[in-house]
Formats: C-alpha cells, sequence, structure tokens
C-alpha cells in the first residue's frame, strides 16, 4: 500500500476525451486536490477507429488493450501499464463510450480500482444504465430515480454536479457586459452556438433567422472554424441577414449571459455552463445520441427542441415573448449548479470512503479545423447585409428550388392534417356540448359534470390546434413572400408565376395528387 493510501488520500483518476468537457473536471480536480486526494485529469487518446470498430464487435478487451492515455509527467502511455504503474483508487469514467472495455480493467491488471460513473451534463444515455460501475454521480434526482428504477442501490447514486468551467461560475454583470459589447437593452440577442451544426442544417438557421419578426439580433459563434465562418458570410451575405459572428475567445461566458436565448445543435458540449447562466436552450438538428438530455431540459422547461428547421423562425418569434423567456430563464435557474464542480468533488471523496461497501458492480447482473485569423470591428465581425445580394436568386434553403418546394409542401401536408384534426375537435366539442345540455334537462348532475370536463378538454385542443395552425400559415407566408424577395403579405402580387404555382399546390386537395406533382417537380 503507498503512503498516500496509508495515510487516507485516495488517488483519483478522472478519465476523459479530448471535448469540451475536458475543461470543466479541472475544476473538479482542483476541488479534491484541496481535500487531500492525488488527482490525474487523464486524456484517452485512442477510442475511435479501428480499436473501436473492434469493441462493437465483440472485441472489448482489443479495445482495452489498444487505448492510450495522457498523464500529467508521461505524455503517451498504453492505458493498462499507466494502471499498473499508478494503482489508482478511482477510476472516474465522463463518458459512457469507455464504459464496456474499462470493465475489463481488474481482470487484466489486478488492480481493483472503484469505478464511478460521473455524467458531466443531463445524458444519462442508455450505455449508463448497461455498465458494471459500482457507482454514480448524477446531476439530478431524477436521474437517481430512473438509475433506483433500474435495480440499482440509491445509495451508490450520489446526486451532485454537473460540473462545469471554473469561467462560468463567477458573477458576471450581464448589464455591463451587455453594454460593452453595444447590445441595446430593448433587443434580444440570440447565440447561435454554429460550430456544432452541420454546415446545410446552418445555412437553413440563417435563412429562418430572416423570418424572425421579433426584434432581435443574431450572434454566431463559429468558434475559429475557418469552414463555419466561411458558410456564415456567404449565407448572410446570399438571405441578406444583418448579423454578427466571432471566433474562438477566452472569455466565452460573457458572450453566453450577454445573450437572451442560445440556439445549439443537439450535441452542445457546454450544456451545463449555459444552463448554469440561466441562460434559456433552443436545440436544433439531430438529437442522436443525446435524446436524454435534450428531453431532460425540454421537460423541465429550460429548453426547447426543433427537429425540423421549416418551423425554426416560427419558434423563435414564439419562444422570445417575454412570458415564455421569464418562464425558461426560471427553469434553467431551477437546474443552475455553479458549484457543481466542488459537489462532484465532495461525492468522489464520499464514494471513496465507501470503496470497501461498493465493490460490486450497481448495475444487477445480466447475461479540429484551423481557427482562422479574421480582422474585426470590436469582439465581433458583422457579416451579411440588410437585403440579399445585387444578381443572386434567394432559394428557401440555400441548396435548390425544387427542395423549396417539396419543403412547402410539407408544411401543406402537416396543415391539412392540423386543420381535419381541428375539424374532428369541432365535432367533438357539439357533440359534448349537447350531453351537457341533456344531462342537465335530466338533472343527471354527475353526468353533467363529466361531460363539462370532457368538453373542457376538446376545447382546449381546439385552442392549441388553432394555435398551431396560425403559427403553420404564417411561416407559409413568409416563406413564400420571401422566394421573390418581399415581405410578408398575403396580397403580394409580386413573382405572379410563382405565387400561382404555389397556390394550385395549396388546392390540391387529394394527397396522392400531390405527392405525383411534387415527384414531377423534382424530376423524379
Amino acid at each position: 500500500m503507498s503512503d498516500s493510501k496509508a495515510e487516507g488520500h485516495p488517488i483519483v483518476w478522472i478519465l476523459v476525451d479530448h471535448s469540451a468537457r475536458e475543461a470543466s473536471f479541472d475544476a473538479v480536480a482542483h476541488h479534491l486536490r484541496e481535500s487531500g486526494a492525488r488527482v490525474e485529469i487523464v486524456t484517452i487518446t485512442e477510442v475511435i477507429g479501428s480499436a473501436a470498430r473492434g469493441a462493437l464487435t465483440g472485441g472489448a478487451e482489443r479495445l482495452l488493450r489498444g487505448l492510450r492515455v495522457a498523464v500529467q509527467g508521461k505524455s503517451d502511455e498504453d492505458f493498462l501499464g499507466a494502471v499498473r504503474r499508478a494503482r489508482p483508487d478511482i477510476l472516474a469514467i465522463t463518458d459512457s463510450r469507455f464504459l464496456r472495455a474499462l470493465g475489463l480493467v481488474e481482470t487484466l491488471t489486478g488492480i481493483g480500482a472503484l469505478q464511478v460513473g460521473v455524467l458531466p451534463d443531463y445524458n444519462l444515455h442508455t450505455d449508463w444504465l448497461k455498465s458494471g460501475v459500482q457507482g454514480f454521480i448524477v446531476p439530478h434526482t431524477a436521474f437517481q430515480e430512473r438509475l433506483v428504477q433500474r435495480g440499482i442501490d440509491a445509495d451508490r447514486v450520489i446526486v451532485a454536479g454537473p460540473p462545469i468551467q471554473q469561467s462560468f461560475a463567477q458573477d458576471l454583470d450581464r448589464a455591463a457586459i451587455r453594454k460593452g459589447f453595444g447590445f441595446g437593452e430593448d433587443e434580444h440577442i440570440v447565440l447561435v452556438r454554429a460550430d456544432g451544426i452541420e454546415a446545410n442544417w446552418l445555412e437553413k438557421v440563417v435563412f429562418q433567422s430572416t423570418l424572425v419578426e421579433s426584434k432581435v439580433r443574431f450572434v454566431f459563434h463559429h468558434n475559429g472554424d475557418g469552414s463555419t465562418a466561411s458558410t456564415l458570410r456567404r449565407a448572410a451575405q446570399q438571405y441578406g441577414l444583418r448579423a454578427l459572428m466571432f471566433g474562438h475567445v477566452p472569455d466565452l461566458e460573457k458572450y453566453v449571459v450577454s445573450a437572451d436565448l442560445v440556439i445549439s445543435p443537439a450535441r452542445e458540449p457546454l450544456v451545463a455552463e449555459i444552463v448554469a447562466l440561466d441562460r434559456p436552450l433552443l436545440f436544433v438538428g439531430d438529437d442522436a445520441g443525446a435524446a436524454d438530455q435534450v428531453e431532460f431540459l425540454v421537460r423541465h422547461g429550460a429548453a426547447r427542441y426543433v427537429g425540423d428547421l421549416l418551423r425554426l423562425g416560427t419558434e423563435i418569434d414564439a419562444f422570445l415573448k417575454p412570458d415564455q423567456l421569464d418562464q425558461a430563464r426560471a427553469a434553467a435557474s431551477e437546474l443552475s449548479q455553479t458549484l457543481g464542480s466542488k459537489q462532484v468533488a465532495d461525492a468522489l471523496m464520499l464514494a471513496s470512503e465507501r470503496r470497501q461497501s461498493w465493490t460490486a458492480p450497481a448495475t444487477p447482473s445480466r447475461p479540429e479545423s484551423k481557427p482562422e485569423d479574421i480582422p474585426t470591428t470590436g469582439a465581433f465581425e458583422e457579416i451579411g447585409a440588410s437585403k440579399p445580394a445585387a444578381g443572386v436568386k434567394v432559394d428557401f434553403t440555400g441548396v435548390t428550388m425544387a427542395e423549396a418546394r417539396d419543403q412547402l409542401a410539407r408544411l401543406i401536408l402537416e396543415e391539412r392534417e392540423i386543420e381535419r384534426s381541428l375539424d374532428e375537435t369541432t365535432k367533438q366539442q357539439e357533440r359534448w356540448r349537447s350531453r351537457l345540455n341533456l344531462a342537465r334537462e335530466w338533472n343527471e348532475s354527475d353526468l353533467a359534470t363529466e361531460a363539462e370536463a370532457i368538453l373542457r378538454g376538446h376545447i382546449a385542443e381546439a385552442e392549441r390546434l388553432s394555435a398551431d395552425l396560425k403559427g403553420l400559415r404564417q411561416q407559409k407566408l413568409r416563406l413564400k413572400a420571401a422566394a421573390h424577395g418581399a415581405k410578408v403579405d398575403e396580397h403580394t402580387d409580386t413573382a405572379p408565376e410563382v405565387e400561382d404555382r404555389f397556390r394550385k399546390m395549396e388546392m390540391d386537395s387529394d394527397l396522392k395528387g400531390l405527392k405525383d406533382r411534387i415527384r414531377r417537380e423534382l424530376g423524379e
């Protein structure tokens, strides 16, 4: 036994990858050292490529033997050799991708380190639920309850965190920061974390931003990604979006806290930091790999999710209403944990104390682009213009007119589905209103109460459908107006040929006929 263990100072390894979450565990390590632990942040450098594919086909041992790590004092070392050398007491696992391979550590090294799963954000992926770790540190009681429902002992699930980068935990003067950036008190600032959004989606985000009617300034963060910056410049110029953008900065927390709303990909690596600053989130794009996190934040009111970018402009307008923003900020504040890193460090020390009783698995047994050097004015680079570039034909999505028609057709089909549902709900209202009157005539108070409750439900459903229909029709108007460079106006007479074609599509009541027509338009 080493001297550090004899003196009660555990050796803690925090296993991370090269994601942005690595920086959030620096503060955890700092607090652990203050508590007397010996800590290493161990970066696993090879967990992709052929080794990872081997794990997926049954080669977990091969993956583990192929891992290399960066440990302080040893810049590149094989993982198993590093474990034998340092003999850690605790392996704090922060990425569920490592779980299967790490389950073989004791078998291959003889070192019985306590393995603790530490959620770095709000994404309780199913891989965590099937793992062989001996304890968990999760950021909310909802995750603890979910693990307990899977048969895990509640004593092995500690609620703490999530950890956040230290700069996001400090007190920030939001008003002073906004003033320093030149943002007006009465304008909404929407920060778009663009570097994590795929190029084809990003162009659609830029276009949809031009359809937003609220008084808003869009600020795009490309984080030094040259390809993303080029996409933003081109799309902003093409669609006539006057916006700001900026690259890699050392004080990103100031840009985040200055925003009223943050638009980000579902797999946003700084979710914990954004929530810690009480900023509402609007997730866009594919949520694969992050669906649990998206669902959790949406359910708690701190975020919304837009999987179909056709609705993004409408959703932004709806989210920026004062009451909606206030509710989302309050929800984010409820989840906010500026002391999350200290909590996680304390939880790991507690896990160390419980090491002897946590020896068995907690789960039941079962068979980067190069940054650009771009001259800017102040903190931002201004991109785009107040109208589309001269001579440039504006498409709906930045791709082709055929795709634009296809997207409008999808909106038309969705509109008809809502209209059918609304019609059915209206019929049900009349039915239950008649039944309510009949029950009252016959003095059947219990039946009248039941009928009244059902009627109220149908009325509420009709109101919701009507609101959806209104928003969808407004989006159609914006799309059609943007197609020929006009403002939203139902009576516009510009581009009559385009307008006539759209109206014919809308008047086509036969679903099969509409699909066939769209196929012909697309040349299929």
